[in-house]
């Protein structure tokens, strides 16, 4: 060890010291011109999502809630939730759905009318 020579085998370049502080600033500014960007980009992206989300076209939304709508009024019907009474005072217009039940019921049946007027049908 005491053979190795003592002076110094590091060089610093020449006028590195002096350029050390203006290449900081540079370096430091590029940094914040990319944080800047990235921050921008990242809100344009929020922006842009927000509004496809708020502005969707609002025939979907409502075909998508009437289809839900109907699969649980469906769901209700067929496991015997809702009966008959319920869905008449759900319904908007209740009688139309009668007539129409009747007209179902009554289509297929073959009567005369002077035999109807021969039994008495009380109400």
């Amino acid at each position: 060890m005491n053979n190795i020579p003592k002076k110094n085998i590091y060089k610093v370049p020449e006028g590195y010291f002096e350029a050390l502080p203006s290449r900081i600033l540079m370096a430091k500014k590029k940094k914040d011109r990319r944080i800047y960007i990235s921050g921008m980009v990242a809100a344009a992206i929020v922006v842009i999502g927000i509004l496809v989300f708020v502005f969707q076209p609002e025939e979907e939304q409502e075909n998508y809630y009437q289809s839900n709508v109907n699969e649980e009024v469906e769901f209700y019907i067929h496991t015997g939730i809702w009966g008959d009474e319920e869905i008449l005072l759900l319904a908007e217009n209740p009688n139309e759905i009668l007539d129409q039940i009747t007209l179902e019921e009554w289509e297929g049946m073959n009567y005369d009318a002077e035999e109807l007027m021969n039994y008495e049908i009380l109400y």
